[in-house]
């Protein structure tokens, strides 16, 4: 199945479309949550440019939306420079124990699609404000990160995001 995963995103770098055609959405829609994380560790070695969508520049960074999302429904691909770039998705909460729930699923999934490879290392880092559970292979591969904590919102005071890069900064 790896195969099919380099496939369908060797045919989304060499389309060379910012969007999808409806055969490679559709496509991509019938993957499964570990067909797509799988893509985005076999991604991360291109700069993710296979997942990049829709592009807006600032004056600090580059950030595209990701043409799937493998947690929630607001996944985006940002680049801080030539050597970071990092894919991310990020949930907000009303409530902890909402956040807690989906960073838990997420850690879950990522296990799960995580078997084939049993070297992965887990750790997690705990506080009132924070969660972080991260998994990290050798210093060639991303480090794949599920982060939930207080947000300064009102509204939804918690959120949940996975992280797939290098990070950024200790954090």
């Amino acid at each position: 199945m790896k195969t099919y995963i380099s496939l369908i995103l060797t045919g989304l770098i060499l389309s060379g479309c910012s969007s999808l055609t409806t055969e490679q959405k559709a496509k991509l829609d019938n993957l499964t949550p570990c067909e797509k994380m799988d893509g985005l560790i076999a991604a991360y070695d291109n700069r993710f440019e296979a997942l990049k969508d829709t592009k807006v520049k600032t004056p600090y960074l580059d950030v595209w939306s990701a043409k799937y999302n493998v947690f929630g429904n607001n996944c985006q691909v940002t680049s801080f420079n030539n050597q970071t770039v990092t894919y991310r998705c990020q949930e907000n909460y009303k409530d902890q124990q909402q956040a807690v729930a989906m960073h838990q699923q997420a850690v879950e999934l990522t296990r799960q699609c995580l078997t084939k490879n049993s070297n992965w290392l887990e750790t997690q880092k705990e506080s009132e404000t924070s969660l972080r559970t991260t998994f990290v292979l050798d210093d060639k591969s991303p480090v794949i990160s599920v982060y939930t904590s207080k947000t300064l919102s009102k509204i939804k005071t918690w959120s949940t995001s996975l992280e797939v890069g290098k990070p950024v900064a200790t954090k």
